[in-house]
């Protein structure tokens, strides 16, 4: 019986393989990846833009776009099942980046400079998860996992803002130069200043917390009874909808259909010009250098390899430990028809969606801010950007895999799908 079960597993797996690899969708987004990075590239290294091309594109992207693609993307009915995906994925970040900055030190133990070991433990806890990682998750997996992907990153950006900038200024030092990080395109030019206020500033007032967080508040208060009240199709948005349908009057895309379309246009903008953007901060820099540099090559196969394995073991543990015990299955929600059948028997407490964002959270290359206080208090800044480049194309290699891998995971049916579940 043992064998008869491993026989059917495996050929699960391999339909479930055969699909991915012959997913267009996949191929399509992985095509316009690279595509669009090279033509970024080319066209710095051809001196057809002018320098401050990237710059321009990533702080337009950062300020504009992604709020927009942040706001935006919760936009949607309140399910409880969608609730607790929520509350799962602030905890796993916070679980998982307070874990990370521990085990980075682990990891680089080996490195004997002490400035290396501590440029290197924080490039690893901190990837580019808003500049690279949060576009590609929205255009490979759609809103639904930018919303996990969003939450998650709330303990990013609090301890981006705070430890990564307190271990790599080092505050025992008196001198701290003013590079100028901008030209990798960084998120935000770090500034020498060591105040409490000062980092509280960058966290909370960041564009992207900022429209996160609102977002997220204006999509669970749709919890609250009595808050939907006026008529889905109010401005024609939803032209299907039935005369019962009600959403609260702050749902924009059917109240305010003109200023969401805007919106959502905007953040539409996000994947394209990053990539882009990402290809001018290359096109700037020394590959030949960066090549030779073994911390860089080390550095990439950690964090494209190890690291997303390590977050899967814990996701795969979670959900089957769930799974066999029964917690939260079916608790929260009724199953739409048409549910598989196996929906049954598994657990809400990590889902699809969650999944996807979290792996391809760790797989990134180093967060671009994280680089500009490299650069910014000189501390191995040139290995910090050898890093950047190396790490940005390992990425899109590693992009391929992980997706792949994800593909075959989500249509295992060991982690559940929201869409499985009534709204409530």
């Amino acid at each position: 019986m043992m064998l008869l079960n491993a026989v059917i597993a495996e050929a699960s797996i391999g339909g479930n393989l055969a699909t991915a690899l012959t997913s267009e969708k996949l191929w399509v987004n992985i095509a316009q990846t690279v595509i669009f990075i090279l033509l970024g590239f080319f066209f710095t290294k051809k001196k057809l833009l002018p320098d401050k091309t990237g710059k321009i594109l990533t702080k337009f992207v950062m300020s504009v776009c992604l709020p927009c693609l942040a706001f935006c993307s919760f936009m949607s009915d309140f399910t409880v099942s969608g609730g607790i995906d929520a509350l799962v994925n602030f905890i796993l970040g916070f679980v998982f980046y307070i874990g990370f900055i521990f085990l980075a030190k682990l990891i680089f133990i080996w490195v004997k400079d002490k400035k290396k070991r501590t440029v290197l433990s924080v490039l690893f806890a901190f990837g580019s998860t808003t500049f690279f990682g949060y576009p590609l998750v929205v255009a490979i997996y759609g809103g639904t996992a930018g919303n996990n992907f969003n939450i998650m990153n709330v303990a990013y950006r609090v301890f981006l803002y705070s430890y990564a900038y307190l271990a790599v200024a080092n505050l025992e030092d008196e001198t701290s130069p003013e590079a100028d990080a901008s030209s990798l395109g960084h998120e935000n030019k770090p500034v020498v200043d060591k105040t409490v206020k000062s980092i509280l500033k960058k966290v909370f007032l960041n564009p992207i917390v900022i429209a996160t967080f609102a977002g997220l508040l204006l999509w669970v208060l749709q919890a609250i009874p009595g808050t939907a009240i006026v008529n889905k199709n109010v401005f024609g948005a939803y032209p299907s909808a039935s005369p019962d349908a009600k959403v609260a009057f702050w749902r924009f895309d059917a109240t305010l259909p003109w200023f969401y379309q805007a919106a959502n246009k905007l953040g539409g903008l996000s994947s394209t010009i990053i990539l882009f953007a990402i290809g001018c901060t290359l096109g700037g820099t020394n590959i030949k250098d960066a090549a030779t540099d073994k911390y860089a090559w080390i550095w990439t196969a950690i964090k494209v390899v190890v690291a997303p394995a390590i977050v899967l073991g814990v996701l795969l543990a979670m959900q089957s430990i769930a799974n066999a015990t029964g917690f939260l299955t079916n608790a929260t929600g009724a199953l739409k028809d048409g549910a598989p059948e196996y929906a049954k028997n598994v657990s809400q407490l990590v889902s699809v969606n969650t999944l996807s964002s979290v792996v391809i959270t760790w797989m990134v290359p180093p967060a671009t801010v994280a680089v500009g206080y490299c650069i910014n208090f000189d501390k191995e800044k040139e290995m910090a950007s050898h890093i950047s480049l190396i790490g940005t194309f390992g990425s899109v290699i590693g992009i391929v895999i992980w997706v792949i891998v994800l593909t075959v995971l989500t249509s295992s049916g060991l982690f559940y799908d929201p869409s499985w579940f009534v709204a409530a």
